[in-house]
């Protein structure tokens, strides 16, 4: 195994001397997560959202350092803080008071609003020079009535999914008109120069192009999954995010067109790395983007000519990212310190600047354990982990592992801060978070290696993984646990070295039917790539329940309300005796039910299990 100690030093540094006290559940409801950077094209002000304690909260702040901009209730529901093209107004969608859009005029500091919506906003745009504002909210599908069924029916018919569909209003006083027809599902929306028109990626289909008075033109010709469309400043070109439609991982390339469709191509052919949150130069000559890459984020520019340059920002985990017109970049950089609002100009990228980091405090009292890299080889591959101690870890000590699967969605594991992994290091464990294949942020080969054993490709890396860390020492080999999802379900399934094991929200039946408008094979599908079975059968046999007989690790499974997944899975436990049970949370999304996950995390796992030493491997 190689270890590496990435992000070590900032992040022994952080804590104060004085810093006693260790991380619990609690302070899941004291963290602050801050998404959605958005700088004015004018590079002057700084709007973001910060989510605590179950609101989300827009901040607007002054570049140069001055005071916080105040927006409004400190508990509020604002999303989607978009910038018109001349800086002079900011528009969001508030949920104070009903939902609504608000418009701040930044010269006056005044607030418009529209009100009485008939659809709720998921995501907006303002138009160029006017308070015009496109957005999309979900409407049922429509489709008419079956013949067969008498009218006292039809209320108890299941009903075809909604729709995401695309509105504009005019003006604060008008009513909203919907602009797209069918049932199709479309992305953010976007304005051109002309102020006239909207562009939005179709969900799976192409970029189309809609009239404000009306009319709709498909622009892209692209049979892949396009989305993110982004009119060049200058309202000449079209840049947007596609995937080819094989293989089912294939990484999104960065795409550009002429305004009217004319003069396709792509810009990130040779990078093999998922491209997000592109930006246009104020010249429209460059696109700036970023893309995961083995734990960190990258930022990079592309050109028109085809090359790609990587910045020189240094490594960190990013998301969001947005550019003024001056070139002054923001977006959120999570490292050891949390997470923290960055600016910083993209000519000299080694000039970042903080300009907020709301977790700080919280920080400086709380006992840190240290972070590092791992890697290690399974089948050929070299799969890299990120390994949390307890602070005062003492490697001459024993401590139980927990491998924690990020797989609702999978997601990359970095040298962020993990508050997570920090929750368990304080109750004495190491923790094992691990990029297997399939994992984001490796490149199209690396996800397409689980096209014939997914599940399982990846859980073989996972057991690897486990055994090259108990290779290191300072672990006891009879206290190896699991948390995750469908990972997590597989493995009790396949191996009997876990202690006990945690099943959060699983997957275990690809053919389950939907219960409560939750289809766990669309989501699954949506989150883990395209199944790579044309067999029926193979659903099932790569399926959790198929390997129910095999159950033997006391598990906790935690669902939420009315979730067959986890039924069925504590089902098969329960019919096969294992020690288990079943924890039901409502939602969620607040703090106070993901703190009775973790504390239940924590009491299952924390137990004293009694088990023999492990079979030889």
């Amino acid at each position: 195994m190689v270890l590496r100690s990435v992000f070590l030093l900032p992040l022994l540094s952080l804590a104060s001397p004085c810093a006693t006290t260790s991380f619990t559940p609690a302070d899941l409801a004291e963290w602050r997560s801050l998404r959605d950077p958005r700088i004015s094209p004018d590079g002057q002000f700084l709007a973001y959202v910060e989510e605590f304690q179950g609101s989300t909260i827009l901040r607007l702040l002054p570049v140069d350092g001055k005071p916080a901009i105040s927006t409004g209730s400190a508990n509020a529901r604002d999303t989607s803080p978009r910038w018109s093209l001349d800086s002079s107004r900011l528009a969001w969608i508030s949920e104070r008071g009903g939902v609504r859009i608000v418009i701040r005029h930044m010269d006056l500091g005044a607030e418009t609003v529209i009100g009485d919506l008939p659809v709720t906003p998921l995501n907006l745009a303002i138009a160029p020079e006017s308070d015009a504002v496109a957005f999309t909210a979900m409407v049922p599908a429509s489709a008419p009535p079956p013949a067969w069924a008498p009218p006292e029916l039809l209320p108890l018919l299941a009903r075809r999914e909604p729709h995401a569909q695309l509105f504009v209003v005019t003006s604060p006083t008008a009513a909203p008109r919907r602009l797209s027809t069918g049932n199709f599902d479309y992305g953010e929306p976007a304005w051109m120069l002309d102020g006239q028109t909207v562009i939005a990626a179709r969900n799976g289909g192409e970029i189309c192009a809609f009239r404000v008075t009306g009319g709709e033109k498909q622009l892209s010709q692209h049979s892949g999954r396009n989305e993110s469309p982004l009119p060049s400043p200058d309202g000449a070109k079209i840049a947007w995010l596609a995937r080819e439609p094989q293989p089912d991982a294939a990484v999104r390339k960065l795409w550009v067109m002429n305004a009217d469709g004319s003069r396709v191509k792509i810009l990130t052919g040779s990078l093999d790395r998922d491209a997000a949150a592109p930006q246009w130069s104020s010249d429209s000559r460059t696109l700036y983007f970023l893309a995961d890459d083995r734990g960190v984020t990258r930022v990079y520019a592309a050109r028109n000519d085809g090359t790609v340059r990587q910045l020189a920002v240094a490594p960190a985990r990013l998301s969001g990212f947005s550019q003024a017109d001056n070139g002054t970049a923001a977006t959120v950089r999570t490292t050891a310190a949390g997470e923290e609002l960055i600016v910083f100009p993209t000519d000299r990228p080694a000039n970042v600047r903080v300009v907020a980091s709301p977790n700080r405090d919280l920080l400086e009292v709380r006992q840190i354990g240290t972070t590092e890299e791992v890697t290690w080889q399974s089948e050929g591959q070299s799969i890299q982990g990120w390994l949390t101690r307890p602070p005062g870890f003492q490697s001459a000590q024993e401590y139980p592992l927990l491998v924690d699967i990020r797989d609702d969605p999978r997601a990359m594991c970095g040298g962020e801060f993990n508050l997570r992994a920090q929750i368990f290091a304080a109750r004495g464990f190491v923790v094992l978070c691990a990029n297997p294949r399939g994992t984001p942020g490796y490149g199209e080969e690396f996800g397409n290696l689980l096209r014939t054993r997914f599940p399982g490709a990846d859980a073989d890396d996972l057991l690897r993984g486990i055994d090259s860390v108990l290779a290191k020492g300072s672990i006891d080999s009879h206290r190896v646990f699991v948390t995750g999802g469908l990972l997590s379900a597989w493995l009790i399934g396949h191996s009997d070295r876990f202690t006990a094991a945690v099943a959060r929200r699983p997957i275990v039946d690809w053919t389950m039917d939907a219960a409560l408008d939750r289809d766990p094979l669309r989501h699954a599908v949506a989150w883990m790539g395209a199944l790579p079975w044309d067999d029926p059968d193979q659903y099932v046999k790569h399926s959790p329940l198929y390997f129910a007989a095999n159950f033997k690790t006391p598990t906790l499974v935690i669902g939420g309300p009315g979730d067959p997944q986890a039924e069925a899975l504590y089902f098969a436990l329960q019919a096969r005796k294992v020690e288990s049970a079943l924890l039901r949370l409502p939602n969620l999304s607040q703090p106070a039910d993901r703190i009775a996950e973790m504390e239940a995390e924590l009491a299952w796992l924390g137990r004293d299990w009694a088990k023999p030493a492990p079979a030889a491997r």
